[in-house]
């Protein structure tokens, strides 16, 4: 019966690949929150630019009060201070993102390296394997021709 490869560190290698798997979720993840995060600025950009544009927001058509420009400033102000803070988390999540894609990057390393060892490893069982087939192969060989040349 033929010898089965059998890599010592496996379960280093299958806990490697876990690791990545991980943290290519968290990646995922922090992508999709930096998606959200732009869509939230987005939207608080354009709400703002609408005020500005329409200038009505808040007052009777035909009829612009000082409360009513106060009002509309305010909010102006309110929505600058947010987009300011949606920008500010926009770059927060950039930021753990780039970390978290390195983290995963140096995880795939880590896991490489590991295949590459079980590869070098399962290489040289082959061809030790093949060394003891042909070196049986040559055995039967000469134990055939032995008994050729006794009779």
């Amino acid at each position: 019966m033929m010898k089965m490869f059998k890599f010592s560190l496996q379960k280093v290698l299958d806990v490697r690949c876990m690791i990545e798997d991980a943290k290519a979720i968290e990646m995922k993840k922090s992508q999709a929150e930096i998606l959200l995060n732009k869509q939230a600025l987005s939207v608080t950009q354009c709400e703002k630019d609408g005020i500005i544009a329409n200038g009505k927001a808040g007052s009777v058509p035909g009829r612009v009060t000082l409360h009513s420009l106060y009002n509309r400033s305010d909010y102006v102000d309110q929505l600058s201070s947010k987009i300011t803070d949606q920008g500010d988390m926009v770059e927060k999540s950039e930021e753990q993102a780039e970390e978290k894609r390195l983290s995963l990057v140096e995880a795939s390393k880590h896991k490489n390296a590991i295949e590459k060892l079980k590869e070098h490893h399962e290489e040289k069982f082959r061809k030790k394997l093949n060394q003891d087939v042909s070196k049986i192969e040559n055995e039967v060989a000469a134990r055939i021709n032995s008994r050729k040349t006794e009779q």
